[in-house]
Parts: structure tokens; C-alpha cells; sequence
């Protein structure tokens, strides 16, 4: 048995190495949490657990703790669920060792734990509001787990929020348009409706460039992402799918190359893009005259699937003639993968 527990912490750690940030959508705001497994990975494994599971769906903040200034220095969820407008524990999921290494300032998301046991962490957790360094020295310190990258202006808001004593089961709980002592709804609960681990969002301007096939030289593609419409345009560069019968020239190129044209649309979810080909013909190099271009779709369609920032799977569905099927293509150059690996993590272009 503990061989097995040891299986499958590893494979939650390992897990959560790919997968870093996590929103929490509340009702004030999303709130976007960059994951430390590098120097907390059970502490991440834990918290990712509860969050795939669902347990942090419609929770609530239940504590905003204040000094005696009166300034908010955590604010506190994790805890409970509301069913039937009524607060009800998250099912714990067991205690796990504490892993302090992180200074607790403000925009960290550190573990709560019971005091006097620095190992009774479960499904709680906090945010710092203010540079709280007092916490790592006390209970054996408290574990920071990630950094808020987006949404502190959400915590900010939450820390405002009027704090009530509720029957001092919730002495230090956050409601919104509550008047005491009137029945509090489901309205009234700071809740986070929905908490998510955010795919990277590989789809992004740093995949402009050229790509092509290594198995078929000569062909490539040419892709060019338009931010604010969030689409992408692709220019395939290929061949007629038959050789043309001899003594058929061209004065510049070869005479059955073929420029096939898209906007696409794009699914982040799948790092997918789906483009109704344009075929453009009647024109003359350097030459002003008008050309033609098919409608959108007659020439067929193309999907294209990005395993990463340097692989892609195009699959194609011709119809004139028919033919369809798939290849692999990666970059020519590999100049702008660190760009694009960095914009896939930043919440801008997460979905």
C-alpha cells in the first residue's frame, strides 16, 4: 500500500508540472494562480486534486482575517461548499506534510493548517493581502503553493467585502449586501463558482512564420495570427495532386505549383484551427490586374492541431479533386518557439 500512495503522488506530481495555473472564477472577478510544483509539488498535487475533482466549485470565501488596524492580511476559501444556501465542508482528502519554502508576501496562495501541527493542511488555503512574513516563522511555517498573476484587484475587492460574525461558526466571513440579522441567501456568499486548470493557449502570434512537411519538400505553409479578431491566416504553398501533361511551361516557377489561401477559425480548447480554402487564380507576376478567388470552402477545408509550439498536425479534406488525409508539419526555423512558449503561459491568451 505505501508503494502504491507513493505511485500515486508521483503521478499528481507529475501531472501538475504540465498543468501551472489555475483560475478560480468568483463572483467578483477571476482570479489566476501560477502553481509552484518546483518547490511545493505535493502541496500543488494536493490542491489540483481538489480542483479536478470539482470540491472548489461553488465554495465560498468563508474568512477575510484583519489586524487590528483593521487592514485585511489573508483572505480565506477552500473550506466549504454552499448546497441548498447553506455552507457544508469540502470532504478533506487527508493531511499532507508541509512544504515551506516561499516567503509569505503579498499575491501568494499559501495552505492553512491547524495550529500547533505543521502537518494538517488538507483542502484550505489563503491569500496573502499584504506582505505577511510573520507566517513563516510560525507552525513551522506556512506553505506558498503559487502566485496570483492576474486578479489580485479580485482578492483586493474580496478584502473589502463587509466581514460579519455569523453565530461565531463564521465569525470572519465575508458577505455581500447582507443586513444583519436577516437570513443569509445564496447572493450573499463571496462564491467561487468554478476553479480550473488553464490549458497553455499554444494558439498565439508567436507561431507566425513558415512551417512545412520534411517528407515532401517544397511545400510549406505561412502563418500570420490577427490578435484582435483572434484568427489566423494561412497561405499553403503545394502542388497539383496530378503532373501536368509535358510541354505544359511556365515562364517563372513551375506550372502546377499552387497557392492555397485561409482564414481560420480557432478552437482554443484544442489547439485547433479550421480554415475554408480560397483558391486564387488569374494573375500575372507583378501585375495589378485582377485576380480570382474561389469562394470560401469549394476548394475544401483544412484542420490544423498543435501538439506544441514547433509540431502541428494538418489534416485535409480536398474537393476538387477528392482527396483527403493528414501529414505532420514543424517549423523552418525554430527562432520563435521561446516566444510563443512564453505568450502560451501568460493569461492574456489563456483561454
Amino acid at each position: 500500500m505505501k508503494f502504491l500512495n507513493k505511485v500515486v503522488i508521483l503521478c499528481l506530481i507529475s501531472f501538475s508540472l504540465n498543468a501551472q495555473i489555475v483560475r478560480m472564477e468568483t463572483v467578483l472577478g477571476n482570479i489566476d494562480i501560477e502553481l509552484r510544483p518546483d518547490v511545493a509539488p505535493v502541496t500543488v498535487a494536493n490542491f489540483l486534486n481538489y480542483v479536478n475533482s470539482g470540491d472548489y466549485d461553488n465554495s465560498i470565501i468563508h474568512r477575510i482575517g484583519r489586524g487590528n488596524s483593521g487592514l485585511t492580511f489573508i483572505v480565506q476559501g477552500g473550506g466549504y461548499n454552499v448546497v441548498n444556501e447553506a455552507a457544508v465542508a469540502i470532504p478533506s482528502r487527508g493531511a499532507i506534510v508541509n512544504e515551506f519554502n516561499l516567503s509569505n508576501v503579498r499575491g501568494t496562495i499559501a495552505m492553512a493548517k491547524i495550529g500547533g501541527n505543521p502537518n494538517s493542511a488538507t483542502s484550505q488555503w489563503f491569500f496573502n493581502n499584504v506582505d505577511n512574513q510573520f507566517l513563516d516563522s510560525q507552525n513551522g511555517g506556512f506553505t506558498v503553493f503559487g502566485t496570483v498573476i492576474a486578479g489580485m484587484d479580485v482578492v483586493d475587492a474580496i478584502a473589502l467585502v463587509q466581514r460579519v460574525n455569523l453565530n461565531n461558526f463564521f465569525p470572519e466571513i465575508p458577505l455581500l449586501n447582507y443586513t444583519f440579522p436577516n437570513t443569509v441567501s445564496l447572493e450573499n456568499f463571496v462564491l467561487i463558482t468554478h476553479a480550473s486548470i488553464l490549458q497553455d493557449r499554444i494558439i498565439n502570434p508567436g507561431l507566425n512564420g513558415s512551417w512545412y512537411n520534411a517528407a515532401t519538400s517544397g511545400q510549406g505553409f505561412f502563418f500570420d495570427y490577427f490578435t484582435s479578431i483572434d484568427k489566423m491566416f494561412m497561405g499553403w504553398f503545394t502542388f497539383d495532386t496530378v503532373e501536368l501533361n509535358a510541354g505544359v511551361a511556365a515562364n517563372l516557377g513551375d506550372a502546377n505549383q499552387r497557392w492555397l489561401t485561409g482564414l481560420g477559425n480557432i478552437n482554443h480548447e484544442t489547439n485547433a484551427i479550421s480554415f475554408d480554402i480560397i483558391s486564387t487564380s488569374g494573375g500575372l507576376f507583378d501585375n495589378p490586374q485582377t485576380v480570382t478567388n474561389s469562394d470560401a470552402g469549394s476548394v475544401g477545408t483544412v484542420t490544423i492541431t498543435f501538439t506544441d509550439c514547433a509540431n502541428a498536425t494538418v489534416d485535409y479534406n480536398l474537393t476538387s479533386p477528392a482527396v483527403s488525409g493528414s501529414f505532420p508539419i514543424t517549423r523552418i526555423v525554430n527562432d520563435n518557439v521561446a516566444l510563443c512558449e512564453s505568450l502560451s503561459r501568460q493569461v492574456g491568451t489563456s483561454r
